[in-house]
């Protein structure tokens, strides 16, 4: 393919190369997010000991990648965080970047919201799994941490992706100093809060997006904000932390219920609208196995849920919203609705529901 580079790999990544290669004869089932922990490094890293095809960067235009998306065809994206993994198969259409390029977003089969500053690095990527040979573009940040992946499917048109990897590749390998890990959330000090200004605002929300500026407005963060507001806004669900993702999903599966289930990380949220089917629990994961819409929550690691209620000027929005012990947002789920028509009753059911059994 033109636009190909010779990449090799120093001393240094062949090393690595090597404690790779021990530790998967030694565990040949660990998912790269597993080997990059246990070796140390982040998971960028682990991928760049790819040479030739196997690994060709890719430019720094990243909003222009996106909507060149669209003429490829079916696509499946994988938007994950320390516990969930979300991940939808569909078409790009008319995403569209701010006039900064700061952000993007695409509505429709891909529901995106893109946050462009976290992204730093884009490969395209080849690797030998299981079932084959499988091609994605895989897009990282500044700390090697995976933002978002985009997997090439039995479905995707191959001359199209082929020539917008041959469009987007990079002229070269740029070298990767780590620098450290991915920040973790900062928790506010709920002393140093207006409670009043944040209660007032909380009852004067028009729209659920204004939330995140009234966060900022009273220097909140989301968990605190829903601690200081526990009971007026906010229901902690106090059942066993596994159960209530289980009995969630179940509630929505068995009565039929539309819902929106949102995953994110520092760099984009990804969304998924519909109904689901097919549940299955394996040890500490929780998954949601569709046709086009596969879920993976890792109960054991999630500490605290809650069901928390926004005024809007549709009515009320209602919400069930997970978190991890640094107080990291996870998974969100709200009813199925569209601006300017008010939430569905039926969600409501689920939710008081769930709330009952608490």
């Amino acid at each position: 393919m033109q636009g190909t580079i010779e990449n090799t790999i120093d001393e240094p990544q062949q090393a690595l190369a090597v404690r790779l290669q021990v530790l998967l004869e030694q565990e040949p089932n660990l998912r790269v997010r597993q080997m990059a922990e246990k070796l140390g490094v982040s998971e960028m890293e682990l991928m760049r000991v790819r040479t030739g095809e196997a690994l060709i960067p890719l430019k720094k235009d990243f909003p222009g990648i996106l909507k060149a998306l669209e003429a490829v065809g079916p696509v499946m994206i994988l938007t994950r965080n320390e516990q969930v993994v979300h991940e939808v198969t569909g078409t790009f259409k008319d995403f569209t970047a701010g006039g900064s390029g700061a952000m993007g977003l695409a509505v429709g089969e891909i529901d995106i919201r893109v946050f462009f500053k976290a992204w730093a690095w884009g490969y395209r990527v080849k690797e030998q799994v299981r079932s084959g040979l499988r091609e994605s573009l895989q897009f990282f940040d500044k700390y090697g941490a995976a933002v978002h992946k985009i997997y090439r499917v039995d479905e995707t048109d191959g001359a199209a992706w082929d020539t917008l990897v041959e469009n987007f590749a990079a002229d070269e390998l740029e070298p990767f100093i780590p620098n450290g890990s991915r920040p973790a959330t900062e928790r506010a000090d709920a002393d140093s809060i207006d409670v009043e200004a944040l209660r007032d605002g909380w009852s004067k929300l028009k729209d659920v997006h204004h939330f995140g500026a009234l966060l900022k407005k009273t220097g909140a963060d989301r968990l605190t904000a829903l601690e200081l507001l526990r009971g007026e806004w906010a229901t902690e669900l106090s059942r066993p932390k596994d159960d209530v993702c289980d009995r969630l999903l179940e509630l929505l599966r068995d009565n039929q219920c539309r819902a929106m289930i949102f995953v994110g990380n520092p760099g984009i949220v990804q969304i998924w609208t519909g109904q689901v089917e097919n549940l299955r629990r394996s040890g500490p994961w929780m998954n949601v196995l569709d046709s086009k819409f596969n879920l993976h929550v890792n109960t054991e690691s999630i500490t605290r849920w809650w069901l928390v209620r926004r005024p809007s000027t549709d009515g009320m929005i209602t919400s069930v919203e997970a978190f991890n012990a640094g107080g990291e947002l996870l998974l969100t789920v709200f009813g199925d609705r569209k601006p300017g028509i008010p939430e569905s009753e039926h969600w409501r059911e689920q939710a008081r529901s769930l709330e009952a059994l608490s």
